[in-house]
């Protein structure tokens, strides 16, 4: 798909319409800006890099970036990418399996987004968590953003215009995952879930479906620029009401901090698992 699209390469991850890109990707940029204070020195692990829309973004304020993704193609539309913008300190690599090839507490900030779900078995997930969690600096941040199950995981066999297996988990099971190998939950909101954009986007898509003019069509850039302008108060709004159980939304955004003292435990999965 980046192939298809070399101009537009937002439409390999995130999907079709350039407008709900552009909301998106913008909206969750804020949400990582406003959970971590970036600094030039840092080095920043991008977990499942895909195309380098959040590589090239750190790359920009950090020292360092690595970006890893278990495509080569994806890593090669991500090394073209930099190469094309004149980005220097960013890099980007193909990882087959654990353990990451990293040393311990290597990196100031981890992130991963859309990234977790596609590991689909749970052991699997569990050794992944904790290598994340030993290659993140203690005092450093790990931040992610995936889509949730509302009650029971879900399994996904197809997602939309985009072939692969996912399971969409409980935001309580990677929470414990990540706390039980020591990590501190800093942040957990809603991401993705302006009610000033979305309802813009349905009428406009309820205009494409009858076939008439699109009465919004000169709104378009306006709404995506008002809807993150008001990011903070509309998404504070809406994880009021989700975490009281009046509104559903199934993107969400973490962040935790690794404590000072650096200690990583396994998860808890693994303990239960582990022979002695």
């Amino acid at each position: 798909m980046a192939g298809q699209h070399p101009h537009h390469p937002l439409r390999a991850v995130i999907g079709a319409d350039d407008l709900n890109n552009a909301y998106i990707d913008g909206s969750q940029k804020r949400l990582v800006s406003r959970a971590v204070r970036l600094e030039p020195h840092f080095s920043v692990l991008d977990y499942g890099c895909g195309v380098g829309r959040w590589t090239l973004w750190f790359a920009r304020q950090v020292k360092h970036v690595v970006g890893v993704d278990i495509s080569p193609g994806m890593v090669e539309a991500a090394r073209q990418a930099a190469d094309a913008t004149g980005i220097r300190n960013a890099e980007h690599a193909v990882i087959d399996g654990l353990p990451l090839p990293f040393e311990d507490s290597a990196f100031d900030v981890v992130n991963a987004v859309w990234a977790l779900r596609y590991i689909t078995d749970d052991d699997e997930l569990a050794r992944t968590v904790g290598e994340l969690c030993r290659v993140t600096r203690p005092g450093g941040h790990l931040t992610f953003i995936e889509m949730l199950a509302r009650r029971e995981p879900e399994f996904k066999e197809h997602e939309g215009e985009f072939s692969g297996a996912a399971v969409y988990r409980r935001g309580g099971d990677y929470r414990s995952l990540f706390e039980g190998c020591g990590m501190i939950l800093k942040e957990s909101t809603v991401s993705s879930a302006s009610p000033l954009y979305w309802p813009f986007v349905a009428v406009r898509d309820a205009a494409r479906r009858r076939n008439l003019p699109d009465p919004l069509s000169r709104l378009a850039p306006s709404a995506v620029s008002v809807s993150l302008a008001a990011e903070g108060l509309t998404t504070g709004l809406m994880q009021v009401l989700a975490d009281r159980g009046l509104v559903w939304c199934r993107h969400r955004f973490f962040c935790f901090e690794k404590p000072e003292s650096g200690e990583v435990r396994a998860s808890p999965h693994e303990q239960k698992n582990a022979s002695f």
